[in-house]
């Protein structure tokens, strides 16, 4: 990386068409210096953009964005170009898949089937390239030079063995990470199991260990669509912002990025300080010269993740009349955890106590029976004394309240799902009918920006 990197604006309002997309996406380059040369004669050029769930922009990258990139590197050279993604682990185990669901709920898609959704793989085709989804892509196992939280990984060996490797992050909020941009967008090339197993405590140092795999020769950042709030999904909420922005270091494109966002100081951003730190690139933006439009004139106050402006413990204890909470010692992911399973539970009438944590501390008899009782996470399941009473008589008894995994995650939520399902205490029908209205949120919204998309349900 050079000291004093430099990250391309290029602003324009939206609507926004196809042909208008490529020259922001050419003019972003050419403020770099362009393509040309970068990319060897016949080589091969891979592509990963952010296709987090069946949902067009803010949620996923724009498909008229990626294929002006494959464009773009075709006009350089590349004899090949391939577009390989892994959706967003919620994606692929819990989002309740409607198109396919009729009177029995189904869940899940496929990376393809998203790309087949979104226009993506017939965009990237027209535009002389090729789609990839990582689950159907060889993997190898490397070892992760320099890796704190992540040591070796499967990691798809063409993009191990690409000529020329372009990254094409959203620009969105994150509850976990707060943003999601360049860093955090290689999560989506590992595995299934480590993509799940990720989001923990240490989720940050994870993310730029990634990077350590294999650094982007390029970003191309899409900010056309931008999302602010409960993001990187459903519950976040699209900002109109039509910028494309461009760059050969991540740590950099991060950082103006979140400037562009409104954050001042981009090392609040847990990736963008530790990647700095490791020496991935560079994050202080007095010594990153921003070309094209500058961040002053595209700038939007994005709104934060709420766990990210006020404390946790302020959506978790003493918020729900119908939930006794015993939380012991319990790491961020697991608070967020409760908050995310709290917020079910609230939705039936009945009295719920929920254990989380290490040795957390409860009375000597709780005001709920063994059937309204559940141990959230490992740390809750480990715990000896009472509690560990408790879980034998459970077994015992065949009753299964036990949320586990470290952390939780989706399947402590798939899993209760499905117990509130079977007890009759939650309805197949109105989560059918809650993705519906995702669904149409998002593609209402993004159709009232591109006329020309059609989706291919």
């Amino acid at each position: 990386m050079t000291e004093n990197p430099k990250v391309s604006i290029v602003k324009k309002d939206i609507p926004v068409t196809a042909g208008e997309i490529l020259d922001m996406t050419r003019r972003a380059l050419d403020l770099l210096g362009g393509l040309s040369g970068k990319i060897k004669k016949g080589g091969h050029a891979v592509v990963k953009p952010n296709l987090f769930a069946p949902y067009p922009p803010p949620v996923s990258v724009d498909r008229r964005v990626i294929a002006a990139v494959v464009t773009l590197a075709r006009e350089a050279g590349a004899g090949r170009v391939t577009v390989i993604e892994g959706v967003s682990m919620g994606t692929l185990m819990k989002r309740v898949n409607p198109a396919i669901s009729g009177t029995c709920m189904r869940r899940g898609y496929g990376t393809l089937e998203v790309m087949n959704i979104l226009g993506v793989k017939k965009a990237v085709e027209d535009a002389g390239g090729e789609v990839l989804g990582v689950e159907d892509a060889e993997k190898v196992s490397v070892e992760i030079r320099g890796g704190m939280a992540l040591h070796r990984a499967l990691f798809p060996r063409v993009v191990l063995e690409a000529d020329y490797f372009i990254n094409i992050p959203a620009m969105k909020t994150h509850t976990m990470t707060m943003v999601t941009l360049s860093l955090k967008n290689l999560q989506g090339l590992l595995d299934e199991k480590s993509r799940y197993f990720s989001h923990r405590d240490d989720l940050d140092q994870h993310m730029v260990d990634i990077n350590k795999i294999r650094l982007p020769d390029l970003v191309v950042l899409d900010g056309l669509i931008g999302m602010e709030g409960m993001g990187a999904g459903e519950s976040g909420s699209p900002v109109d912002m039509g910028v494309i922005m461009a760059g050969h270091d991540p740590v950099a494109v991060d950082c103006i990025a979140s400037r562009c966002m409104g954050i001042e100081n981009p090392l609040v951003v847990g990736t963008t300080r530790i990647a700095q730190h490791d020496g991935l690139g560079c994050a202080n933006p007095f010594q990153i010269q921003v070309v094209g439009d500058q961040v002053e004139s595209v700038r939007k106050k994005f709104t934060l993740p709420v766990n990210y402006t006020q404390p946790l413990e302020s959506i978790v204890t003493g918020v729900y009349r119908n939930i006794d909470l015993y939380i012991g010692g319990a790491c961020p992911s697991c608070w967020l955890m409760t908050a995310l399973v709290e917020n079910l539970l609230a939705k039936v009438p009945e009295k719920f106590s929920l254990i989380v944590g290490v040795d957390p501390k409860v009375p000597p008899r709780l005001s709920t029976d063994l059937e309204h009782t559940f141990f959230l996470g490992e740390c809750a399941l480990a715990t000896g004394g009472d509690l560990r009473d408790m879980r034998n008589e459970m077994q015992l008894k065949g009753i299964d309240r036990f949320l586990g995994g470290c952390p939780p995650y989706e399947q402590a939520l798939v899993k209760l799902e499905d117990l509130l399902i079977a007890s009759g205490r939650l309805l197949e029908a109105e989560m059918i009918e809650k993705a519906k209205e995702h669904r149409k949120k998002f593609f209402d919204y993004y159709r009232a920006r591109d006329a020309s998309w059609t989706p291919e349900m």
